[in-house]
C-alpha cells in the first residue's frame, strides 16, 4: 500500500477506530517511486479556433510544459461549474471506467483518453466519481488506489488542454487518504467551506493521547495538473469530536459532491 502522507483520510467513529488499528507503517514504502502518468488519447483535434482565452499559471504566464493551467485562487473567466460527471465541460456526462491501473474516459462528443496511475493494492482500485472541485467548468475524476483495514487512498485526474491528466504533488502522484485509527486520523474535501479560494483541503494528524489528535490542515489549488499549497495550519491537540475538519461546501460531507471516500 501507499504510505499515508499529509493528505487526508476518513474519520471513522472512535469505537471502530480503536478496534481497527491501521498504522502508517503497515504500508509498503513506495512513495518515492515516480508516477507513471502517460496518457494515450484518440480525442479529435478541435475543428476551429477556440474562443476562450488561454488559462494562465500563478504568475500570469503559461504553465510549464505548455499545458493550460487554472489561475491560482480563481476560475477562468466565462466558465461555470460543470455538472457531476462532465469532464470535458460540454454539458453532458462522459463515460468513465477503470481497467487495471488505467482510467478510461469516452467523451460524449467523441474521442477517448486513457491515463495510467499507480495502485498500492490493485484489488482495491475503483472509480469513485467526478465532480468539479474548482468550478472551472470541468469535473475532476477521483479513483481509489489503495485500502487498509480502516483507511483508503485515492488519487485524482484533471482535464487540461483538451485531455485528462493525472494530478501530481511535488512531482509524484497526488494521494488523498481517508480513515482513522487509534494513532492517526485524516480527512479530505473539495470546495472547503472555510477556504473559498481552495479547490481541496486535507486534514491529518497523529494522536497525542487517548481520543486526542493534533491536526494539520492544508489548502490546495490547481495549477494545470499540479496541486499547489495555498496555506497550512496546525491546531492545538483536541478531542476527536472537536477536530476542525472542513467539509465540501456543497454537500456538507467529506469528499467531493457525489464522491464519498470510504463508501
Amino acid at each position: 500500500m501507499f504510505p499515508f502522507p499529509s493528505f487526508a483520510c476518513r474519520l471513522v467513529p472512535m469505537a471502530a477506530a480503536v478496534a481497527a488499528v491501521v498504522a502508517v507503517a503497515s504500508c509498503s514504502d513506495n512513495a518515492d517511486a515516480p508516477a507513471t502518468a502517460g496518457a494515450a488519447s484518440s480525442r479529435p483535434a478541435p475543428s476551429g479556433p477556440t474562443t476562450a482565452a488561454p488559462e494562465k499559471g500563478a504568475t500570469g504566464a503559461p504553465a510549464a510544459g505548455g499545458a493550460a493551467s487554472t489561475r491560482l485562487g480563481a476560475s477562468p473567466a466565462g466558465t461555470h461549474p460543470a455538472e457531476d460527471g462532465d469532464v470535458d465541460g460540454d454539458g453532458r456526462p462522459d463515460e468513465l471506467s477503470v481497467s487495471g491501473t488505467h482510467l478510461l474516459v469516452r467523451y460524449s462528443g467523441g474521442g477517448t483518453d486513457s491515463v495510467a496511475f499507480q495502485a498500492g493494492d490493485p484489488t482495491s482500485v475503483r472509480l469513485l466519481g467526478a465532480s468539479d472541485a474548482d468550478a472551472d467548468g470541468h469535473a475532476e475524476v477521483f479513483v481509489q488506489v489503495d485500502q487498509g483495514a480502516a483507511q483508503q487512498v485515492s488519487t485524482l485526474f484533471r482535464y487540461v488542454g483538451g485531455h485528462l491528466g493525472l494530478v501530481t504533488l511535488d512531482g509524484n502522484q497526488a494521494t488523498l487518504a481517508y480513515g482513522g485509527s487509534t494513532g492517526y486520523v485524516a480527512s479530505w474535501s473539495c470546495r472547503p467551506s472555510s477556504s473559498p479560494n481552495a479547490a481541496l483541503a486535507t486534514a491529518t494528524g497523529p494522536s497525542t493521547g487517548p481520543n486526542v489528535y493534533k491536526l494539520t490542515v492544508t489548502d490546495y489549488q490547481f495549477d494545470g495538473t499540479r496541486l499547489v499549497s495555498l496555506s497550512t495550519r496546525t491546531f492545538a491537540p483536541a478531542g476527536f469530536d472537536a477536530l476542525p475538519i472542513d467539509h465540501d461546501a456543497h454537500s456538507g460531507k467529506a469528499g467531493c459532491g457525489p464522491v464519498l471516500p470510504g463508501q
